[in-house]
């Protein structure tokens, strides 16, 4: 077994991993000029020197890092002069600092890192959905040292995953055992172009993460999607083991360190007793369980650096992300036991049916076999999930119809007329 493990940056992070077959960490800066797989908002604050101090402990550590440059899109910047001088001079910085791979979701970031610094080994990023021999092939003609699997649709086809492993060769895939985006999920490619653009230097957009709005609602609203996802379960490693995958990658970057601990002990022992969630839900932290470092990340400076943009959205309708943020404890940790529950070890006996059939050429709603097991094993606190359907229709409901970017004049008119309506009925 090998395992990489998310970076956020916390030196308690390298003394905790001590004694679990970790190779590697993976992390970047909070933005850089081409972005990455996760909005800046949603990362650890570090700058270059402070990164460049946290490889040399890694290193003192025997471990390796890995640094993301995994936007899966930059605007074509990269084919322009001053793309081309902002990529060599972050390269050379890379390559001065010992940083021993890079991972990459474009074909000609890997051929110019093989060409320009071949000291560093490339890793191709999940976010180029390799999910079959065909795509397997093309990365290791062109030289991949690593794949990353994809990670929204190919776990449960172990047919398939099998042949991608005899199709490698001699370079490694990597699965990510813990990412909970839904199966084949149909806006993934959405959603990758949206985050790199939230991690870019020159960005100017809002971070709204749209796309996991709307899995997040769906979750909710049809919860079979907390099961028909992309995760593995500790318990369930051997059977990837045995198609010959030993190389596991851990997520995410903003969970605290204890939780990440938590993980890597759980997948070390291929055993954990708990809630799924713990394993899987990439928000609702627990609050006794941030640490004093992980509570920066839900700090007002924070929120006001990255989402107070009056020229680019309607501040007054914020307060609608504020009442999700707080709810399903995403812009703040969680107060008190997760309304959503799933036994992990009620799960044992739930991958057996994948051994002998996979899902791509079935129907969901004809097979019901996910349906069937998340109506035994799922549990969610009805106060939670009326309060969040509507939360989820007013605040999605805001930007479908276009009123979330309303001119403060239009909104304001509204609100003294809902004040003056208030008023009229108090008095009668």
């Amino acid at each position: 077994m090998k395992l990489s493990v998310a970076c956020n940056f916390d030196d308690a992070l390298l003394d905790g991993l001590r004694g679990y077959p970790v190779y590697e960490i993976y992390g970047k800066l909070t933005s850089d000029y081409f972005g990455g797989g996760r909005p800046s908002f949603y990362l650890p604050e570090v700058d270059r020197a402070g990164l460049e101090r946290f490889v040399e402990k890694t290193h003192r550590a025997g471990i390796e890092f890995n640094y993301l440059l995994n936007a899966s899109a930059m605007g074509n910047t990269e084919f322009t002069r001053e793309g081309q001088r902002q990529m060599e001079e972050l390269l050379a910085w890379l390559d001065a600092i010992h940083v021993d791979s890079v991972t990459v979701a474009n074909p000609f970031f890997l051929r110019l890192v093989k060409q320009r610094h071949p000291r560093i080994k490339v890793r191709v990023s999940s976010h180029r959905y390799t999910d079959n021999p065909r795509k397997v092939r093309f990365w290791v003609d062109n030289g991949a040292d690593y794949i990353v699997v994809s990670e929204v649709n190919i776990h449960r086809e172990l047919k398939v995953l099998r042949a991608m492993r005899e199709a490698a060769g001699d370079v490694e895939l990597q699965l990510i055992v813990n990412n909970w985006c839904r199966q084949d999920c149909a806006i993934a490619g959405n959603h990758a172009v949206g985050l790199s653009a939230a991690s870019q230097q020159h960005g100017r957009g809002f971070p709204l993460d749209y796309c996991s709005l709307l899995c997040n609602e769906l979750r909710l609203r049809e919860p079979v999607n907390y099961l028909r996802a992309n995760w593995i379960r500790p318990e369930d490693l051997p059977i990837y083991e045995e198609l010959g995958y030993h190389n596991f990658k851990i997520v995410e970057r903003n969970t605290p360190t204890q939780i990440l601990l938590e993980r890597v002990a759980a997948y070390a022992a291929r055993r954990y007793d708990g809630n799924l969630l713990d394993l899987v839900q990439n928000y609702a932290y627990p609050i006794e369980k941030v640490g004093e470092r992980g509570k920066e990340a839900y700090s007002t400076r924070r929120l006001l650096k990255y989402f107070v943009k009056p020229q680019a959205v309607n501040l007054i309708k914020f307060s609608k992300v504020i009442d999700f943020g707080l709810a399903a404890s995403v812009l703040y940790p969680r107060r008190g036991p997760n309304p959503v529950q799933i036994d992990n070890r009620a799960l044992d006996g739930f991958m057996e049916r994948f051994k002998s059939q996979g899902c791509q050429d079935l129907d969901c709603e004809r097979c019901r076999y996910c349906h069937e097991w998340a109506e035994r094993v799922v549990r969610i606190d009805p106060e939670w999930r009326a309060r969040m359907a509507e939360i989820y229709q007013d605040l999605i409901g805001e930007l479908d119809g276009g009123s979330f970017w309303d001119p403060y004049h239009r909104t304001l008119g509204e609100l003294g007329v809902a004040a003056r309506l208030f008023l009229d009925a108090a008095r009668s």
